[in-house]
């Protein structure tokens, strides 16, 4: 697997968990293109999301993503809310994430909470995917925030397939750091 694709996988991922515009179809069998060869599960569950869409108009699409993620509390975008609520510890939580922005030279957008998904997963493809800040933000953040994000889905709602997909790619990113450690020991 050539190390720069875990990158792109979550730069992908960050536009199609943005707010749609007339490119997400594309970059839906983008996404599957990049997926298929190396995370098979979640190239089948993007293939769903892009079935779910495939006749959906823009119009359609953007009041699907506005009653998934800003109307439904559980599936709020904000991997700080689903670990911290509206807590004194997320606002220490957006605090170190913009310092771990700066520190890394990361331009997150103005009108975004740090701890929005698709700045996080825009953060995330920066980083090597090897390195401890990467491995911390899948392990105490992505993961366990998608997973409750997760559990708040309708099955007929397009997104429902694509947080999975996040979710197998991210847990198979933290495999092979696992794997060293207990090797090492």
């Amino acid at each position: 697997m050539n190390e720069t694709q875990p990158q792109s996988i979550y730069r992908l991922f960050a536009e199609l968990l943005s707010y749609p515009t007339p490119a997400l179809k594309t970059q839906v069998r983008q996404c599957d293109r990049q997926l298929a060869p190396d995370y098979p599960q979640a190239a089948e569950l993007i293939k769903s999301f892009e079935s779910a869409i495939a006749n959906a108009s823009i119009d359609r699409l953007e009041e699907i993503y506005t009653s998934t993620f800003d109307v439904n509390p559980i599936c709020f975008p904000y991997p700080g809310f689903h670990l911290f609520g509206e807590s004194f510890k997320r606002g220490e939580f957006l605090v170190k994430l913009q310092q771990k922005y700066q520190e890394q030279g990361f331009k997150a957008p103005e009108n975004e909470l740090a701890d929005h998904l698709p700045v996080l997963l825009q953060f995330l493809s920066t980083l090597n995917t090897d390195a401890v800040l990467a491995q911390e933000l899948i392990e105490d953040c992505l993961v366990p925030a998608l997973q409750k994000m997760s559990e708040g889905f309708k099955t007929d709602n397009p997104y429902a397939t694509l947080l999975p997909a996040l979710l197998s790619v991210l847990q198979s990113s933290r495999q092979p750091s696992e794997i060293a450690a207990l090797s090492s020991r």
